[in-house]
């Protein structure tokens, strides 16, 4: 079975404009979520790069410059990277 991001019709590229005069940290939230999401579901390769594909095309609707998007996704890449991994396992 795939697992796929939803997204509804409408609405889909909407987004606090990059010109807009709130904080910048309010207008990169959802483009940090997106990007997270993308990262850390279990979609194929292939959802990824749709998603991808469609995230940058968010940013560009928004009026946001795409080296910005492309920084978030570096640092959401190498904090992903450096996540401990937990195991579950009990030694007795």
């Amino acid at each position: 079975m795939d697992i796929s991001i939803y997204r509804k019709s409408r609405g889909t590229d909407t987004t606090n404009q990059f010109s807009s005069k709130h904080p910048h940290e309010h207008k990169l939230a959802a483009f940090i979520y997106y990007i997270n999401r993308m990262i850390t579901l279990p979609i194929t390769e292939k959802s990824k790069k749709e998603e991808w594909k469609t995230i940058l095309a968010i940013a560009r609707n928004n009026g946001y410059p795409i080296n910005i998007i492309n920084n978030l996704r570096k640092k959401t890449d190498n904090q992903e990277t450096k996540k401990p991994i937990i195991s579950h396992n009990k030694s007795t």
